[in-house]
C-alpha cells in the first residue's frame, strides 16, 4: 500500500446520510498521526457583506456557495506533500472566521461533504470516492438533531434549508453515487459501516 500513498479518499452523499460519522470513525481507526482531515463545509464563501436576512437567502448546498477551487488546490497540495491552511467557518453567522487550520499532509486523506465530488476537477483527485447512502427521512431526522444542537436553527429554518439541499442534491450531489467506487449504507451501525469501509480501502481490522 505505501506505493501508493499519499491516498484521497472521498466520502459522498446526501446531508444527514453518515458522511462525518464514518469519517471520524476512519480517522479514528487509522490514527490521527496517518490522517490529514479536510470537510468541505470549512471552504463556504464569507457572507459578511451580506445581512442577515439575506445570508439566509443563500443555497447553501449549490456549488456556488463553496470554494470548490480553493478546496481542489488544497487537496491537490496535500497530495504533493504540501501544508495547506483550512479556512474555518461559522455556520451560525454564515461567515468565515479570521482563523484558519494548518492541516500537515498526511498517508491518508480523507475528504467529505455533500458537494465533495460536484465537479470532475474533483473527482480527478481522489483514489477513492465513496457514496453514503440513506432513507430521506432518517436523514431529515439527523440533520434536525444537528442544527438545532450545533448551530442553533429553529424548525422551520431547518426545513427550509433541508428543501433546498434535497433538490440540488438532486442536480449535483448524485453525480457522487454513478461515479463511486462502492456504495455503503448509512444507517448501518457506524462500526458495520467502518468494516466495509476498510474491506474495501484494504485496512486491516483492529482487534
Amino acid at each position: 500500500m505505501s506505493a501508493n500513498l499519499p491516498r484521497v479518499v472521498a466520502l459522498a452523499g446526501g446531508s444527514g446520510s453518515g458522511k462525518s460519522t464514518l469519517a471520524r470513525a476512519l480517522r479514528a481507526r487509522l490514527g490521527e498521526a496517518q490522517t490529514a482531515s479536510l470537510p468541505v463545509d470549512a471552504y463556504y464563501h464569507d457572507l459578511s457583506h451580506l445581512e442577515p436576512a439575506g445570508r439566509e437567502g443563500v443555497n447553501f448546498d449549490h456549488p456556488d456557495a463553496l470554494d470548490l477551487d480553493l478546496f481542489a488546490t488544497h487537496i491537490a497540495a496535500l497530495k504533493s506533500g504540501r501544508s495547506v491552511q483550512m479556512p474555518t467557518y461559522d455556520f451560525t453567522t454564515h461567515c468565515r472566521l479570521s482563523d484558519s487550520v494548518n492541516v500537515a499532509p498526511r498517508p491518508w486523506i480523507i475528504a467529505e461533504g455533500i458537494l465533495v465530488a460536484a465537479t470532475a476537477q474533483l473527482q480527478a483527485l481522489y483514489d477513492d470516492l465513496i457514496f453514503i447512502e440513506a432513507d430521506a427521512g432518517v436523514r431529515y431526522s439527523r440533520r434536525l438533531e444537528r442544527d438545532q444542537r450545533e448551530r442553533g436553527r429553529d424548525e422551520e429554518s431547518i426545513l427550509r434549508f433541508w428543501r433546498r439541499a434535497e433538490d440540488t442534491f438532486g442536480d449535483w450531489g448524485s453525480q457522487a453515487q454513478r461515479a463511486a467506487k462502492i456504495v455503503i449504507s448509512g444507517e448501518l451501525p457506524t462500526a458495520e459501516a467502518l468494516t466495509v469501509l476498510c474491506d474495501h480501502l484494504g485496512i486491516e481490522s483492529v482487534g
